[in-house]
Formats: C-alpha cells, sequence, structure tokens
C-alpha cells in the first residue's frame, strides 16, 4: 500500500534529501536519548538533509542543540503537559488530555512542509505523533528505551508510519504488525580517546546514571557496602543528577550511603554534559540498570576502553554481550563479585576492555547509525 501524503521521495545520494523535523519532549534533561538525537542530526546535516528540532519549552537541551549549530523551535506547552517522573495521574492526567488538542493544532502548523516528523519515546509520540498525522507528514517513532505502558506503545507503533528500535529488546512489546527496523544508537566518536580526568584518579568504580529507580544506582550503593569490607580506599564516582519528578529518589540515595556507611566512598558528581570525559583513569566502569533499551552509556565506556560490568537486561545485554561481565539485575552481591574478580585480575580486565572498545568501533558508529536511519525515511516513500 502506498502513503499519499504529498512527501517527496527521499534519496540521499541528491544534494537535498529532504526536511526532518525531530521532537523532543524532554526540554529539561540531556541524557542518552538527547545525546543520540544531536549525534543524528548532525550527521544528517552533514549528509544534505534540512534539520530541525522541535521542544515544548526552553531549557538545557535547545541550549545545548543551538551550541552544536542545530535548528530549534520552541513551541510552549502548558504547564499541564510539562508534568514529569510519571506524576500525570487523576485530575493532572485530566487536565493534560484536555490541552492536548489545542498542542496538537499549533505543532501541526510548525510540522506543515516537512518530509519526515521524527519522535523520540512515549512522551513525545502522545505531544506529537498525532499532530504529524494532522499535518500529513510520514511520521517515524523511535523506542529509545524499553518503557513500560503497552498501551501507549501499542497506539504509537500502529500509528507511525515507521518504527525505530534501538535494539531488539526496545522492540519487544510492540504489535507485530508493526514496521520495526533495528537502528543501534552511535557512540560520539569523542568517547575513543577520552582526556585524562583528576576526578577519577585513584576511582575504582564508575557509572554514568541519570538517578531514576530504573538505572538501579541503589544497587551499585549496596555492592560498594560489600566490596568495602575488601576495599578499605573504595572510591566509587556516580555521574548523573536527579531527573524532575524523582528527587525522592535521589534523597533515598543519600540515606543510604549513610545508612550503609559508604558515604567517604561514594561520590554523587551530577550531570554532565559527556560523561565519557570525566571517567578517564578509572579502573572498572559499572552499569546497574534495571531496565535499558540501549545503554549508550556503557557503550561509551567501552569506547573509552573501559572493562564493563552491567546487568544482564534488555538492550545492555546487547549491547554488551561477551565484551563485558553480565550480572542478574538487582542482586548487589552478584555485583559486587563481579567488580572484585576483575580488580583482582588486571589481565582479565585489559582483555575485556580491548574487546569492548573493538566492539564499539566495529558496531556504534555515526555512520552506520545515519545508514540505517535514512534506510528507514527512504521506505516511507515506498510504502
Amino acid at each position: 500500500m502506498r502513503l499519499s501524503l504529498g512527501a517527496k521521495v527521499f534519496n540521499s545520494a541528491v544534494s537535498d534529501p529532504g526536511r526532518i523535523v525531530f521532537f523532543a519532549a524532554y526540554p529539561h534533561m540531556y541524557g542518552g536519548n538527547e545525546r543520540g538525537l544531536e549525534l543524528l542530526a548532525n550527521g544528517l546535516l552533514a549528509r544534505g538533509w534540512a534539520v530541525g528540532v522541535v521542544v515544548p519549552s526552553e531549557g538545557e537541551v535547545a541550549e545545548r542543540l543551538r551550541a552544536a549549530g542545530i535548528a530549534v523551535d520552541v513551541v510552549e506547552a502548558p504547564p499541564t503537559l510539562r508534568i514529569y517522573g510519571g506524576a500525570t495521574t487523576g485530575r493532572r492526567a485530566i487536565q493534560a488530555a484536555v490541552a492536548l488538542p489545542a498542542y496538537w493544532a499549533r505543532l501541526r502548523r510548525r510540522m506543515q512542509g516537512a518530509d519526515v516528523v521524527h519522535t523520540f519515546a512515549q512522551r513525545a509520540f502522545v505531544l506529537a505523533g498525532p499532530a504529524a498525522r494532522l499535518a500529513r507528514v510520514p511520521l517515524v517513532w523511535q523506542v529509545g528505551g524499553a518503557d513500560p505502558g503497552r498501551v501507549v506503545n501499542e497506539a504509537a507503533a500502529r500509528t507511525a508510519h515507521a518504527v525505530i528500535a534501538v535494539s531488539r529488546a526496545a522492540a519487544t512489546d510492540l504489535p507485530r504488525a508493526a514496521r520495526v527496523h533495528i537502528v543501534p544508537v552511535a557512540v560520539d566518536s569523542a568517547a575513543f580517546d577520552p582526556p585524562p580526568s583528576q576526578e577519577a584518579v585513584g576511582v575504582h568504580i564508575v557509572t554514568a546514571a541519570r538517578l531514576t529507580p530504573e538505572k538501579g544506582v541503589d544497587i551499585l550503593v549496596r555492592a560498594a557496602a560489600i566490596l568495602r569490607e575488601r576495599i578499605s580506599d573504595l572510591r566509587v564516582l556516580v555521574i548523573g543528577g536527579a531527573q524532575d519528578g524523582h528527587e525522592a529518589y535521589r534523597d533515598e540515595l543519600t540515606r543510604l550511603t549513610a545508612d550503609l556507611g559508604v558515604r567517604s566512598n561514594v561520590s554523587f558528581r551530577g550531570r554532565v554534559d559527556q560523561p565519557f570525559r570525566h571517567w578517564g583513569g578509572a579502573r572498572v566502569y559499572v552499569q546497574p540498570s534495571r531496565r535499558e533499551g540501549f545503554g549508550l552509556a556503557a557503550g561509551e565506556a567501552m569506547a573509552s576502553g573501559l572493562p564493563v560490568v552491567a546487568t544482564d537486561v534488555g538492550g545492555l545485554a546487547e549491547v554488551v554481550d561477551d565484551a563485558g561481565v553480565l550480572v542478574a539485575p538487582d542482586d548487589p552481591q552478584a555485583l559486587a563479585d563481579a567488580v572484585a574478580a576483575l580488580l583482582d585480575d588486571p589481565e582479565r580486565a585489559a582483555r575485556l576492555a580491548a574487546a569492548g572498545r573493538e566492539r564499539a568501533a566495529a558496531t556504534y558508529t555515526l555512520d552506520r547509525m545515519v545508514d540505517g536511519v535514512e534506510a528507514v525515511y527512504r521506505t516511507l516513500s515506498r510504502a
């Protein structure tokens, strides 16, 4: 069946392949999805695409993308649509539902004339997916994480003209009838040569994760308490800040480090733009996630030449595979044992580090990601 959407036929071999409008739903948070968006946008720009990003408010994302030379358009969403951390329930959910149609109408006007609207994750589909359909522009929905919520996943997958999943695991709960394309996220090329970092001198374990329950930093803190019995000068560096709506989890981590007596061993660095610039010199990278659609930080750690210990969940297991050590989630003892084994065996740690670097260089490159996304865009003109 061919779509009659008034869009031009895309051809990456010509000088003007088309215009892409991205929609980024979290204007205040510059995490893995947003870093992947920046890389993708710049990669498409380099190949002649016209690229713009729409966000629902000013914030860190708009500032960071503009600084990278990417055009950003703010279509201000009402406050009821800018509540994060799962707090849109009850009366707030009703108010948000009432506000959506007017916001779709405003977005529709900004999207008309585009060749593709490309949205990321569930929130972006809810805020912008219907607007793209109203504008009669082909909609690509990218599943960047193993999000819960099958109802939204079903609706998004059936509404979008094409779905990009960043891993096989991220596509698991999508309808079989959906047109799903697996396109892994690229690792920033700068991650392959990170500068030495004074912060990481003497650090045994480093992780980069926003402070939300799904990232499992509490499990790492508990593992640190176990490891400190063996390593008296243990140092753990956590890179990542609290996400709006999850402040209680950040406070819980603070209490946990005190209760377990590891406050002096575990340092919370806060959020940074490129975590790999702050971990050069650490000995082991750990990703203790409870769920993960991809695991960009683990890929960057592999590129940086750090041995990786990660939980055997979702896309994270696909990223690391046999180039690192995989352990069960929610198991501090298993995590502590895996880290201790690498700290005690530098030769094995070096072998895994080399294998991880080779895997990242072969698999998670910008050219491969842009090739995959362009191939998806081209399918829209042939549907």
